[in-house]
């Protein structure tokens, strides 16, 4: 074969494989795109508080367990029942050791500031955040790699993360 042809079956075949990388890229876009709130089974709230109150005595290992990444998996919300559902954004949140977090919602910057922890009660924690995001109202329900902000005290909605 010629260099002629070898460099126009080079640009055939780098052509074909552009145009099958975008259109694999683009058809996962358009279904994360569709992506709407749908009923899953709900998540053992009672087990995480249990968990949470044998592993977190003590303020300090609240602010420890926080730290990292964790992403939205589900939500309840008391209009709806008992009903959980998984969200219809990719949420997820950072908290660092300095007391900063960023709440990203679909990759764009939904919230972010300082956090500290709160005590609400004699063993019930809640977080204050210098600009609000509806993700991190209410008490604070932590069980190694799964973390509860749970609202539904005050008819709010409850948001579930796992860690990343």
């Amino acid at each position: 074969m010629s260099n002629q042809g070898i460099k126009k079956s080079i640009t055939i075949t780098a052509i074909t494989c552009l145009a099958l990388f975008t259109a694999v890229t683009s058809c996962k876009k358009e279904k994360a795109d569709r992506l709407g709130a749908t009923q899953t089974s709900g998540v053992d709230i009672s087990a995480i508080i249990t968990c949470h109150k044998e592993q977190n005595q003590y303020p300090s290992q609240i602010t420890s367990g926080l730290e990292g990444t964790w992403v939205w998996t589900s939500n309840t919300c008391y209009w709806t029942g008992d009903s959980t559902f998984t969200p219809d954004k990719h949420v997820v949140v950072t908290f660092s050791d300095a007391g900063v977090y960023k709440v990203f919602e679909d990759s764009k910057i939904e919230s972010e500031g300082t956090w500290k922890l709160s005590q609400v009660d004699k063993d019930i924690w809640s977080l204050n955040t210098e600009r609000h995001s509806k993700y991190l109202n209410g008490y604070i329900w932590l069980c190694e790699n799964e973390l509860v902000f749970f609202n539904s005290y005050i008819d709010g909605c409850d948001y579930y993360f796992v860690r990343r």
